[in-house]
């Protein structure tokens, strides 16, 4: 036995298959129906809207505690 480490095979670059975001999005929509697909991203796109929403509304309250009198304030601009 040698004393040398193992060496890991180069990879095959004719078998590996590149994962994206567009492939990986295509394999789960391949399990759905369109009608399904579209009710998901709705319910995404809300979820999302409502938590921009309310970090927003988080951020004027916390900037209306502090006695900061615009939103350029808030931003840091002023």
């Amino acid at each position: 036995m040698s004393n040398q480490p193992l060496q890991p095979l180069p990879p095959n670059p004719s078998s590996r298959f590149p994962v994206t975001p567009a492939v990986l999005r295509s394999i789960f929509t391949s399990s759905r129906t369109p009608h399904e697909e579209r009710s998901i991203s709705r319910v995404a796109f809300f979820r999302f809207t409502g938590f921009l929403l309310s970090c927003v509304c988080i951020s004027f309250a916390a900037a209306r505690g502090r006695g900061m009198k615009g939103s350029a304030s808030l931003l840091g601009v002023v």
